[in-house]
């Protein structure tokens, strides 16, 4: 109020200042005072006027310095690391190359060379690929030569331990089921088949045969675990005793105020990858890498490295301006990819359910090559794709402006992702309770008590359990079980079922290795409608297509993860065990110290009681 007085007062008799003091009254901005300057503010002034004028003129410079010194003090840093402790320091070292890797591919190759290599050379060489594999003796040729090289090592590693040949004749089973039932048998393109299979193959043999390479990758799963952990310092603070409740035998933290909080948190860590464009840095090269060895086109190839980090939902954001332009065959891939793959942020959601962190992580590398493969099998590609080459796409930028406008923003879209699984769960839990107390009552109505849907369709995926390796009679019924209820219902039931007996010993260490395998996916039902969702709402006019094919890309997706598991069951020789963290050892045993209490019946051994339960430490 003093300041529009004072505007009054200082306009009277001048037109032009009344016009400026009306526009200043009815604007939400306050105006600006005009008190001169004086004494050492007019210094200062001066002084940030000064700094202002030479960071506008030397922004580039000034920039470039600090980035330098930034560097410089980074490899000094490391350079004393390494000199201190050289064991300790080699993660700093490694991550360290990878980003000299990563920067030398961002600024040097990229804007300098890779144009000049792509026209003079690798443009060349894929279509010379494409014209040799386009001919049918040359994908004979092919196909000898790759099936050839896995059986001989296959043969050669398996010898002494005949059970595991049965997963290669579940991978032929399934690749005999898929050429069956496809939709153009006499149109397969067996390049991206015998490719995408190679190389899920040798990556199966990097991270699971290989010492160093299975050190490097079980490092790698213990630092994302490690990393998905400081989760725990804030729901501590904003759930308290519902994330972490006393230390009292059978009592554990509620599942939706831990486990499922990791979704926000590494909802946030993709937003700023993607601000800062590493995201998208990191997925088209490793789509560059697909589309060059198995021929598959730019959105199909993306979509399927983009699910190893991102899921079926968020995925397809990548690729959504062009999904109107994209063939059935190419919709079915995408479809496909989302369907056999898991979403980084439920890493911890699985790992808490007694999951192998190893396996989760190697299964969802595996599957991106291994899901083109299966879905160039059920649905060859018979139209010409209008996007062949990864460099053609234009990856949407981040519309944050500021880095925490960027994890706050993450952080909130994915309350809903959490608010949608605990829905499910919900829901999903409850229809399975109804569903196995209808069908227990319809077998006792003609004499056959103890009938569950469970039992129902673990019969129904016994023979699958037991081409992919899982040999022993009980646990084929009970991995059987395990697949059927990740199908039918979702994979988070599946794998609590999972952690449940493994707990109680029920499955033998390569058994539980093939259903961490097997269940790593989004195949089910209720997924259909996830997808459906997505796609449907970012390419309306291909909706009657993707509904068509849905079932289809669900089935793809579920071989794709069966796949997957027998060759793992091939490949490892001596499962490692995962056991469901327990703390009985050291919890609070209530009902023991209820039958102390209860069997105390003089005053000296009441009180020699009350003085144990006061001395435990537990709480």
């Amino acid at each position: 109020m003093s300041i529009r007085r004072s505007l009054r007062g200082s306009t009277i008799g001048s037109s032009s200042n009344a016009k400026v003091v009306e526009e200043a009254w009815n604007s939400d901005e306050p105006p600006p005072l005009e008190e001169e300057e004086t004494g050492w503010m007019k210094a200062v002034g001066k002084l940030q006027g000064g700094c202002g004028n030479l960071y506008t003129r030397y922004e580039k410079w000034i920039k470039g310095l600090i980035g330098f010194v930034l560097i410089v003090a980074v490899h000094v840093y490391v350079v004393f690391a390494c000199l201190y402790d050289f064991n300790q320091a080699i993660p700093v070292v490694v991550l360290l190359g990878l980003a000299w890797i990563g920067s030398l591919i961002a600024f040097v190759y990229l804007p300098f060379l890779h144009d000049k290599l792509y026209h003079s050379f690798y443009s060349h060489v894929i279509a010379y690929l494409n014209r040799v594999f386009s001919h049918l003796v040359a994908q004979i040729i092919l196909g000898l030569v790759v099936f050839g090289c896995c059986l001989g090592f296959v043969i050669y590693d398996s010898w002494n331990s005949p059970e595991r040949f049965i997963g290669l004749g579940g991978m032929a089973t399934f690749i005999i089921i898929m050429w069956i039932l496809s939709t153009n048998r006499f149109r397969i393109k067996w390049r991206p088949v015998l490719v995408g299979f190679f190389i899920q193959f040798c990556m199966g043999l990097l991270v699971l045969k290989w010492d160093a390479g299975s050190d490097a990758f079980n490092w790698f799963s213990d630092q994302i675990v490690t990393f998905l952990d400081y989760t725990n310092a804030g729901t501590e603070f904003v759930y308290g005793f519902l994330a972490v409740p006393p230390n009292i035998c059978g009592m554990t933290g509620v599942f939706a105020f831990t486990s499922l909080q990791v979704v926000i948190y590494f909802g946030s860590i993709v937003a700023l990858l993607y601000y800062y464009g590493i995201m998208q840095f990191i997925v088209k090269c490793m789509a560059y890498f697909m589309q060059a060895t198995l021929g598959t086109t730019a959105t199909e190839s993306l979509n399927a490295c983009a699910c190893i980090f991102l899921g079926q939902s968020e995925a397809p954001l990548l690729i959504r301006p062009y999904l109107s332009k994209m063939t059935a065959s190419e919709l079915h891939a995408v479809m496909t990819s989302g369907f056999s793959c898991i979403a980084g942020s439920l890493f911890a959601a699985y790992i808490s359910f007694g999951a192998c962190p190893k396996y989760l992580l190697s299964s969802t590398v595996m599957s991106a090559p291994g899901s083109l493969a299966c879905s160039k099998i059920l649905f060859p590609e018979t139209e010409e794709s209008a996007l062949k080459d990864v460099s053609d796409l234009e990856l949407p930028e981040s519309e944050e402006s500021t880095p925490l406008e960027c994890i706050s923003n993450g952080a909130v879209s994915a309350v809903e992702l959490v608010m949608a699984i605990v829905a499910n769960l919900i829901v999903f839990l409850a229809l399975l309770a109804f569903l196995d107390a209808t069908i227990e009552y319809c077998g006792e109505l003609i004499g056959y008590p103890g009938w569950s849907f469970e039992m129902i369709i673990g019969y129904i995926f016994w023979p699958l359990a037991y081409v992919m390796g899982v040999t022993d009679t009980e646990e084929t019924l009970r991995v059987a079980r395990l697949m059927g209820t990740k199908t039918a219902l979702n994979e988070f039931i599946a794998y609590q079922q999972l952690g449940q007996m493994v707990k109680e010993g029920l499955l033998s260490d390569r058994a539980a290795m093939i259903a961490t395998y097997a269940l790593c996916g989004f195949s089910n039902f209720s997924s259909i409608g996830i997808q459906l969702g997505v796609l449907g709402g970012m390419a309306p006019d291909r909706k009657p297509l993707l509904a068509k094919i849905s079932l289809r890309a669900l089935l793809a997706g579920c071989i794709s993860c069966f796949y997957t598991a027998a060759l793992a069951g091939v490949l490892v020789s001596t499962p490692i065990a995962c056991p469901v963290s327990d703390n009985s050892d050291n919890c609070f045993d209530v009902d023991y110290y209820q039958a102390l209490l209860a069997n105390s019946t003089t005053a000296a051994p009441i009180q020699s009681t009350t003085e144990s339960l006061l001395s435990h430490t537990e709480l």
